[in-house]
């Protein structure tokens, strides 16, 4: 399937890949070139799909890794990527930014009491419980530092639906808001200063 989204705004670039290829067809694209290999199959097709979407925003980038594991890019922008299943997501800024996407499903609600506290206002739903999750991984991927407990440091003070479609949380005792979208049965969570 490929790209599905590519949206660009206010200086960001937000990027979707839907796996459907085998991890032959992916390694097609990359014939003259020398393939990271991974254990894992999966790891691997997520690595090499992710470089297929960097090239869909710009042939010219290329990513590193820093001292965090958070990866990097070549032109002094940042970039954010995660992955779940079947889709990757990509968020290139001129500002610092992290992304998440997760499937919406009891997964969340399963794992709450690890990252949600009573000081979280949200109901306890599928939807809400996984963009809970997807903020607080957001705000940990753009943070990138180790010293963040979900629970302590990230409070969801509210969420507006469809059409803000905005995350209003407390991190460190400062007032953020985070961007997300809908994406079939998925939530794509990202946040850019």
């Amino acid at each position: 399937m490929g790209l599905i989204i590519l949206k660009k705004e206010r200086n960001t670039a937000i990027a979707i890949w839907e796996i459907t290829e085998s991890l032959n067809e992916i390694k097609n694209h990359f014939q003259n070139q020398k393939i990271k290999k991974f254990n894992s199959k999966k790891r691997q097709l997520e690595f090499l799909c992710t470089r297929l979407l960097l090239q869909k925003i710009n042939k010219d980038l290329e990513i590193t890794y820093n001292k965090y594991g958070a990866p990097e890019l070549n032109n002094n922008q940042f970039i954010s990527i995660s992955h779940t299943r079947k889709l990757i997501a990509i968020v290139i800024s001129n500002k610092k930014v992290g992304v998440d996407i997760e499937l919406i499903s009891e997964k969340a609600l399963k794992v709450k009491s690890k990252f949600l506290s009573e000081n979280d206002m949200l109901e306890l739903n599928q939807e809400e419980s996984t963009l809970a999750w997807c903020a607080k991984e957001s705000i940990y991927k753009w943070y990138q530092k180790s010293d963040i407990n979900f629970k302590e440091d990230i409070k969801i003070l509210n969420i507006l639906k469809s059409p803000s479609n905005k995350i209003h949380v407390d991190f460190k005792n400062e007032s953020i808001i985070l961007d997300y979208l809908k994406i079939d049965n998925h939530f794509l969570v990202y946040f850019c200063k």
